[in-house]
């Protein structure tokens, strides 16, 4: 069964980084990244954070967030597939309006919300 992603670059709240927002039950399930995914190499791993799920109204939305949070700016959306659905580690296939491929989320560390994310071939549907 197919379920909605977002992937969205985040401005004026710190750093600049990028938000991937999965939907997973009522919420969507968010990492941070320091690098669009578009730059994320064959089997190249970088490190990810989890943070705090947010609400599904992100999954369509873009602008000013409130409270002085910055703004955020879709780079790319659509469906995805959940391969493997564990505590500490996710496959999934993304499949976005501007590119398709399979990734993997594995927990670093259990202590943190330190995450490894690695892109593997691209996918077809």
């Amino acid at each position: 069964m197919l379920k909605q992603f977002v992937f969205h670059h985040h401005t004026g709240y710190g750093q600049p980084h990028y938000d991937l927002m999965l939907e997973y039950s009522e919420t969507l399930a968010t990492w941070q990244l320091t690098i669009p995914l578009s730059e994320i190499q064959q089997e190249q791993k970088i490190i990810v954070k989890k943070i705090q799920d947010h609400r599904l109204i992100y999954l369509s939305y873009e602008g000013t967030i409130s409270k002085g949070r910055g703004k955020i700016k879709k780079v790319d959306f659509g469906d995805y597939k959940l391969l493997i659905n564990e505590i500490s580690h996710c496959e999934f296939i993304l499949y976005g309006q501007h590119s398709t491929a399979h990734y993997k989320l594995k927990k670093i560390d259990l202590d943190n919300n330190s995450w490894s994310l690695v892109k593997f071939q691209q996918s077809k549907r």
